[in-house]
């Protein structure tokens, strides 16, 4: 996906991310975050999404938007969650004042195999791909994601294990070259 298009999902479906959050938490700016960090969400795996399907996109949006409202209900007022890239940690890099670049680039390198697993997964198996990305990362329960596709929820849970058998062995795979 380019980064054009991103802006343009971003763009149409903003408003209705916030205002579904702002139903479930009551709070503009509380549902204004919860909107931003399911579209950071969706940017960090953009070039694995394909989203030409309108319906989906809202779809993914809006119950993404949901699960995360959901989460903030039940955190004690106490706790508060921070979103950190792995890019933006630099001080497990540092040893003694000293810039370890070479943890930086193992953990580059990493991502990026990441991200080549999960366009694999997603040309090889769309199936399985969506249904790791709605539960995995979007927090889905695996009962509501067993409905949308008229499956049980056991199919969703071995569809899911054997996903992560197979990307951990593509990741060993990337790893050993």
């Amino acid at each position: 996906m380019r980064n054009g298009n991103f802006n343009e999902i971003y763009q149409k479906y903003h408003r209705f991310s916030v205002n579904s959050a702002r139903k479930i938490v009551k709070d503009e700016m509380l549902a204004e975050d919860i909107s931003q960090e399911v579209f950071y969400h969706l940017y960090e795996i953009r070039d694995t999404l394909e989203l030409t399907n309108d319906r989906m996109i809202k779809s993914l949006i809006f119950m993404a938007t949901v699960n995360k409202a959901k989460d903030y209900i039940k955190k004690s007022w106490k706790r508060h969650e921070y979103c950190i890239s792995e890019d933006e940690s630099p001080m497990d890099d540092i040893s003694e004042g000293i810039i370890n670049v070479e943890n930086i680039m193992i953990r580059k390198e990493e991502t990026e195999y990441k991200k080549r697993v999960l366009a694999k997964l997603r040309h090889r198996n769309p199936m399985n791909y969506e249904i790791l990305i709605k539960t995995v990362y979007f927090g889905l329960s695996p009962d509501s994601v067993a409905e949308e596709y008229g499956i049980t929820r056991n199919n969703v849970n071995n569809r899911i294990l054997r996903t992560r058998k197979w990307m951990k062995k593509e990741l060993e795979k990337l790893r050993k070259m």
